[in-house]
């Protein structure tokens, strides 16, 4: 059940971390991070409270963002595959694919006509026979790069992403690669928002998600569940909200995570709904 306003601001006072997505909740539809919200971020700096950003982005493009609203503590990458500040002096977490399941699905995808690209925390890397990846499943500030081959690229993967508009094919690779690798692995896959007939798979670690990388970050700056405040849009800010101990809905929300919510902002992430929110709460502990 949702919070009054009076009851939300009952809760801000022992408030000592706030964690935003950033696609869909943070930036504009544009990818821009407006002058109000870098001036609220750096506020709630002043005021002892920590920023900090979870996000399906991989972490290079990230840096930017945490270093123009001056965030020095670790953020969470690739939906928590990566845990690291914007100067690597501090790495929380890194869970990279094991490389014979790297192999294998590049196998699975030729043998399929499937398309794959692989991720790591600077770039995602594709192939020619690729290149429809970026245009498919495209990452804002993320750095695309060609390469010849994918021989050299199985190390230190941090997430396989493959797409195809045969839908038999994809779920085919599904059921390849989880038994009895669902062990070691997480398998989703899910149809394309954006794209008739396009359907995707990602793959990562087990347990790798926004929920157990807020923990993570959590655990090291030695903050209690109620004492973190997280804002979220879409489905995979689900995780967030599970560990969150108040939660944050965009107005522009998916109605699932609006019921999951605490509060909903009057406002959208293309009016600064973020920033506003954040203004509240500054104001608030004066």
């Amino acid at each position: 059940m949702s919070l009054s306003l009076n009851e939300l601001k009952n809760r801000f006072g022992k408030i000592r971390l706030i964690v935003s997505d950033i696609d869909g909740t943070l930036v504009s539809g544009q990818n821009v991070l407006s002058e109000l919200t870098i001036q609220q971020v750096k506020e709630l700096h002043r005021k002892n409270v920590m920023f900090s950003m979870a996000s399906q982005r991989v972490h290079s493009s990230i840096v930017p963002l945490a270093k123009e609203l001056g965030v020095k503590i670790p953020f969470i990458s690739l939906i928590g595959a990566m845990i690291q500040d914007a100067y690597g002096q501090k790495l929380l977490n890194k869970s990279v694919i094991d490389k014979k399941y790297v192999e294998r699905a590049l196998r699975l995808s030729e043998k399929s006509y499937v398309k794959i690209a692989l991720c790591y925390n600077d770039q995602i890397v594709y192939t020619e026979d690729n290149s429809v990846i970026k245009d498919f499943m495209s990452r804002l500030g993320t750095t695309y790069t060609l390469v010849d081959s994918y021989e050299n690229y199985v190390d230190n993967v941090l997430e396989i992403i493959m797409l195809g508009n045969d839908k038999k094919a994809i779920k085919h690779i599904q059921s390849r690669m989880t038994p009895p690798f669902g062990l070691f692995l997480k398998v989703k896959y899910f149809r394309s928002q954006a794209f008739q007939n396009v359907f995707n798979l990602e793959i990562v670690r087990k347990n790798v998600n926004k929920k157990t990388g807020l923990k993570m970050l959590a655990k090291h700056l030695n903050v209690k569940k109620d004492e973190v405040l997280v804002f979220g849009d879409w489905y995979n800010d689900r995780d967030l909200f599970q560990f969150g101990g108040t939660n944050i809905a965009l107005e522009n929300a998916v109605d699932e995570l609006k019921d999951m919510a605490d509060y909903v902002t009057e406002k959208t992430n293309d009016e600064d709904g973020v920033a506003h929110f954040l203004k509240l709460f500054n104001d608030s502990r004066k």
